[in-house]
């Protein structure tokens, strides 16, 4: 089923990395669409012309600017021996996410860009009611999706229990936890991030090491998970003395 990717930092980033498979469209000449044609050309893609309906009819999308990358599949390569995949992180100060069934794509994407921001060295997300990867999360993401470590698994309680293996510490986000900049997040790290209105599901909150929240005064329940996943980040990056 072919794949349909808009927006033009998205198709510069999956262009850029190469190894993908298909056609790049576009319905206007620019500085941007000529970069991206000639990209497209020399990764040995074909370019075509065609007007802005047809880019319309084949996204099901008017936001297109103009530019539309249509691919045999998606470019991503999914691991699932999560164990192999962890054997591979080595070093005092490497950061896990784990997405506790993250359903909506735009938060999704926005939660991959914070992660290739802050160089996560791995996103776990369950192969079940999650938002997985769409067209919307690749877009939303603005290529960032191409650059993190993303594996999908059956049982976000057996992969947490392989992080403690490796020597990992579990740090569940919930609004009753301990204020973030109260924990010591200077070693391996793994932050668990619920889903969206739920929050964390209960049987995950008992196998971590310990709740943490971002201290607050709002007068609503809570951040936005996208929004809290950037602020767990890059306190636990200016722990570990990566910033």
């Amino acid at each position: 089923m072919p794949v349909y990717i808009y927006g033009f930092h998205a198709v510069e980033e999956l262009l850029k990395k190469g190894g993908v498979d298909g056609s790049l469209f576009y319905s206007k000449k620019s500085k941007k669409s000529d970069g991206l044609i000639s990209l497209a050309q020399n990764k040995g893609l074909d370019t075509a012309f065609k007007n802005d309906d047809e880019l319309s009819r084949l996204c099901g999308n008017n936001d297109h600017r103009g530019v539309l990358l249509v691919l045999k599949e998606l470019p991503f390569s999914f691991q699932h021996d999560l164990s192999s995949a962890l054997r591979t992180i080595q070093g005092s100060r490497a950061l896990v996410v784990i997405l506790d069934n993250i359903t909506d794509p735009h938060n999704l994407g926005a939660i991959l860009r914070s992660c290739d921001q802050f160089a996560v060295d791995l996103v776990v997300i369950p192969k079940r009611k999650a938002a997985g990867e769409t067209q919307t999360v690749l877009k939303i993401s603005a290529g960032a999706s191409n650059f993190v470590y993303l594996i999908t698994v059956a049982n976000l309680h057996n992969a947490v229990d392989m992080l403690k293996k490796e020597q990992f510490w579990i740090y569940g986000a919930d609004i009753q936890g301990k204020p973030l900049h109260e924990i010591d997040l200077s070693g391996r790290i793994a932050v668990i991030l619920g889903s969206e209105g739920k929050g964390l599901r209960h049987l995950l909150k008992e196998v971590s090491d310990e709740l943490i929240a971002i201290p607050a005064k709002g007068h609503i329940d809570s951040f936005n998970v996208s929004v809290a996943a950037g602020i767990m980040l890059y306190e636990v990056r200016r722990q570990q003395g990566w910033l």
